[in-house]
């Protein structure tokens, strides 16, 4: 980037090049770069006034401030994106606010990869990108699989017809839906087991009372 100024008095009065930078880095949101500071600050150094100079302590220590602030900046990107990374294949909760309208939504998926974008870092999931500052809630891989097996299970049992409706001639047919429900149930563990609600527990206990009535035995 060069750096045009004009002098009045012995003062820097205009630079263009540097406001539209500024500018420009303001609207895409990024920050003055090491590079552009230095730049600005030969051209302080070259336009200063010479009858009252600035004294060379104070150019040090403006480029040292910097330096500092600059590599706090590069250990918290760094941050980010480590633990951004350590993100993919976990299944998080994200909450996001559209700049347009203000409205904020939540969207629960796995992170595919993570891409990093000027000093922002994004997790991908289900193909939209969102911040690494926007997630709410990581979830547990335990808790994801309990779900799942509990999930799976009360799809299975919620296709069982009622339990009066069960006779001695249309009983036969769901016994092997209502022994594997037995048996996954057992085979849970009692952390799994947990996701299985009283009355469903109960329903399959109904449902195994019945068919004994009936005559078939299913294995508890």
């Amino acid at each position: 980037m060069s750096v045009d100024a004009s002098i009045l008095d012995g003062k820097v009065t205009n630079n263009t090049s540097a406001s539209q930078g500024s500018k420009s880095a303001a609207k895409d949101g990024s920050t003055l770069d090491k590079q552009a500071f230095l730049q600005l600050l030969v051209a302080q150094m070259k336009y200063q006034d010479p009858l009252e100079p600035t004294d060379n302590t104070e150019y040090v220590a403006q480029l040292a401030q910097f330096s500092s602030l600059e590599a706090m900046n590069n250990v918290s990107e760094s941050m980010d994106l480590q633990r951004a990374t350590a993100l993919v294949g976990k299944t998080v909760t994200v909450s996001s606010t559209n700049e347009t309208t203000g409205v904020t939504t939540e969207v629960t998926g796995t992170v595919d990869y993570v891409t990093h974008s000027g000093s922002k870092t994004f997790l991908t999931i289900n193909g939209n990108q969102y911040n690494v500052d926007d997630v709410k809630q990581v979830w547990d891989d335990t808790y994801i699989e309990a779900d799942t097996v509990a999930s799976a299970w009360r799809a299975t049992y919620n296709e069982l017809p009622k339990v009066d409706s069960l006779d001695s001639q249309n009983a036969g047919q769901y016994k092997d839906a209502i022994q594997s429900l037995v048996t996954i149930f057992n085979s849970m563990s009692t952390y799994q087991q947990s996701f299985i609600t009283e009355a469903e527990k109960n329903g399959i206990a109904s449902y195994v009372q019945k068919l004994k009535e009936l005559g078939i035995e299913i294995q508890t």
